[in-house]
């Protein structure tokens, strides 16, 4: 499990069926940007809220832009 999925526990089993190492970058690329702006944990949170509303259409990198997009308006 990478630090990022701490947070995730509970639905790990839900999201690293979608992982490939493309999204695993852009994912943690997402993260740093939510570090800069202090939202790391924060954008991880909210992408697990969404993961549990089911939203199979959307990608799991898609996610975490939405949540970061999000927090940093």
């Amino acid at each position: 499990m990478d630090v990022w999925d701490n947070v995730n526990k509970p639905l790990y089993d839900k999201i690293k069926k979608v992982r490939k190492q493309s999204d695993l970058e852009a994912i943690e690329e997402i993260l740093q940007q939510a570090d800069a702006h202090d939202l790391r944990e924060e954008v991880i949170r909210s992408v697990a809220r969404e993961i549990e509303k089911g939203d199979e259409e959307m990608s799991i990198v898609d996610a975490y832009r939405h949540a970061l997009n999000d927090w940093v308006k």
